[in-house]
């Protein structure tokens, strides 16, 4: 059975730190790694985030680059704001032949179990890579046998950062993948 990582995100936009995070899976756990657009995150409801047509096209462009990476819109058609289990629920009603689990940031791990139906999540394993200032956190899930912590790279880059340097006119063509950057630049995205 083929083993999925289901990478979930508003990727607004995909940078270079997704880009790591997702290879490292990829080589270490699975056969594939899904970017699943997520439109409306619940953590994220009063942010102006770019319209998901927009992230999905950037994200399938970037995709299409890649020959063990998929982007899936599944959460688009999902009621709003959308929740990890009702859409791990949705993927492995659609695809029953594959084997999902989830790529998260150690950042999520924390709180996890106040999210909705967080043992429906718990019922896939969970790869958490590290994020900034979460060494000291307490975890309730820490050891629990579906959360597997692992070695991925540490990343100090996230999208909003990138954006705000967008908005000032710097150079942010290191920071996101070449299809990425090309397309940013093209349809004037975050100024």
């Amino acid at each position: 059975m083929q083993k999925i990582g289901l990478f979930f995100g508003t990727f607004d936009p995909i940078h270079i730190g997704h880009e790591k995070i997702a290879k490292y899976f990829l080589n270490k756990y699975f056969d594939e790694v899904w970017f699943v657009i997520t439109p409306l995150n619940p953590d994220k409801v009063n942010e102006n985030l770019t319209d998901q047509s927009i992230r999905l096209e950037m994200t399938q462009k970037y995709c299409d680059n890649e020959l063990d990476f998929k982007y899936s819109d599944i959460e688009f058609g999902l009621p709003k704001p959308n929740y990890t289990a009702d859409t791990l629920y949705e993927f492995k009603r659609n695809y029953k032949n594959l084997n999902f689990s989830i790529i998260m940031g150690e950042d999520n791990l924390v709180g996890l179990e106040n999210w909705k139906n967080y043992n429906k999540i718990l019922e896939s394993k969970i790869y958490v890579y590290p994020r900034e200032n979460q060494k000291t956190k307490n975890y309730k899930l820490k050891n629990h046998e579906s959360v597997v912590f692992s070695d991925a790279p540490f990343m100090r880059i996230s999208s909003s950062e990138i954006r705000d340097l967008i908005k000032t006119n710097n150079n942010i063509s290191h920071l996101v993948p070449d299809q990425i950057f090309e397309y940013i630049s093209k349809n004037g995205l975050y100024r």
